[in-house]
């Protein structure tokens, strides 16, 4: 899918988040019900002022089945019109910013989570995204999927310290950790007298076939047609800050040379997959609210991008641009 900058601008007002490596005195719900109040709180909203709710969680993850059931309430979906977007985090925050310029209303609040904790085994999870009607004692899960695409770049006799599944070692992949991020989007012309995180200034997407045997894994298709459909939005080229979700961090740094990336950009500021860590399913909204503060944080004019690759050996690839300044 193809988008385009519309005349209608849409500003980050507010962002908050809750990253911890493993919580066990709060609820998933009682998570997504504090970090949505501080959004809407920091946004100068509350709930009854909201036009729409977008949200986006991962079931066999969180243990819940059709979880939006359970999550509307405290992510403040209740009597509004309210969405769920299963495949990715990045997906909902597209989506909700996509809602806007098509004039669904003047605010949306995103959510997004992934409480893997709660999993008894998370690579269960995995197992059964990659077959859905059968468990097998062993089979894909999301480290195998990495370290498929990273034997690709590397020698075949490469030599690995701590290695988990060659040619990844334990700094190599990322860490997990249970999260809830939350964005409240509006309307430039309902800003007023508030400063945005950020403006909205274009982003991209594109998903790849789900069978490893019709893809080339070591070319990143997904992400490349996103970069091509970011319509106006600032190219590559002009982007300071680079934060990246991927596989593995020879995966980040295969995105680096596949988009061309300004040897003067900053890539991964906020940590390497280890020193970042986030649930797969959210691990590109993580990325993305660290656009967001790079961006909100800088003297200047900035324009940082946000990439998410999600799916085994990131099969799907968004692309968000975000900066402090407003188009025009």
């Amino acid at each position: 899918m193809t988008t385009t900058t519309a005349s209608r601008d849409v500003a980050v007002l507010s962002a908050h988040r809750v990253v911890t490596e493993a919580e066990t005195t709060r609820s998933l719900e009682e998570m997504i019900f504090e970090v949505t109040s501080a959004a809407l709180e920091a946004a100068g909203l509350d709930h009854a002022s909201l036009d729409g709710v977008v949200l986006s969680g991962q079931d066999q993850t969180d243990g819940r089945v059709i979880s939006c059931m359970t999550s509307a309430g405290p992510a403040s979906g209740v009597d509004r019109d309210t969405t769920m977007i299963a495949s990715s985090g990045e997906h909902a925050l597209i989506y909700g910013w996509m809602r806007l310029l098509s004039g669904q209303g003047r605010n949306v609040l995103v959510v997004g989570w992934s409480k893997p904790s709660e999993s008894v085994d998370p690579d269960r999870a995995e197992l059964v995204s990659a077959e859905p009607f059968v468990l097998r004692p062993t089979g894909m899960n999301a480290t195998i999927a990495a370290a498929l695409q990273a034997s690709r770049w590397t020698p075949p006799d490469t030599t690995v310290d701590d290695v988990v599944a060659w040619p990844l070692g334990v700094s190599d992949l990322p860490a997990r950790a249970d999260a809830v991020y939350a964005f409240v989007l509006t309307v430039g012309d309902a800003v007023g007298d508030r400063t945005p995180r950020a403006w909205i200034r274009g982003a991209g997407w594109s998903t790849e076939a789900y069978e490893f045997g019709s893809r080339d894994l070591a070319t990143p298709t997904a992400l490349l047609q996103a970069v091509e459909r970011l319509g106006d939005a600032p190219g590559v080229t002009e982007w300071d800050t680079i934060e990246i979700a991927a596989p593995s961090e020879p995966a980040v740094r295969h995105v680096v040379d596949a988009i061309r990336v300004d040897p003067f950009a900053a890539v991964n500021p906020s940590g390497s997959l280890r020193e970042s860590p986030a649930p797969p399913h959210v691990a590109g909204l993580g990325r993305m609210f660290a656009a967001l503060d790079a961006v909100s944080a800088a003297p200047g004019p900035r324009v940082a991008a946000g990439i998410g690759l999600h799916g085994f050996a990131g099969q799907g690839a968004t692309v968000l641009v975000v900066s402090n300044k407003r188009k025009g």
